[in-house]
């Protein structure tokens, strides 16, 4: 049986702010529940690598990003629906 291909997501936070510190906890429950697919996160502290934040153009923390399909969520990722949407949304990889 072929292994299942991960999505990819970054998460640019900006050090322990607290929306950041929610953004993350709200991420990583929310990809608990998901089992219908493999989610690589990756979060991205925008003070130490204040480059790639640039060149994903993130201006604002946090910031849900899915490079495959160039899909981003502003915010502290508390709203669950809206969460899951932008999830289920992706394609597969």
């Amino acid at each position: 049986m072929a292994e299942a291909a991960e999505t990819v997501l970054f998460l640019f936070v900006a050090n322990e702010a607290p929306r950041s510190i929610i953004a993350i906890a709200n991420i990583r429950r929310a990809l608990l529940d998901l089992t219908d697919r493999t989610y690589l996160l990756e979060i991205v502290n925008v003070f130490d690598d204040p480059d790639r934040a640039l060149t994903n153009r993130v201006l604002v923390t946090p910031t849900l990003l899915a490079p495959a399909c160039a899909r981003r969520l502003v915010g502290d990722l508390s709203e669950k629906s809206q969460l899951h949407y932008f999830l289920q949304g992706l394609p597969a990889a």
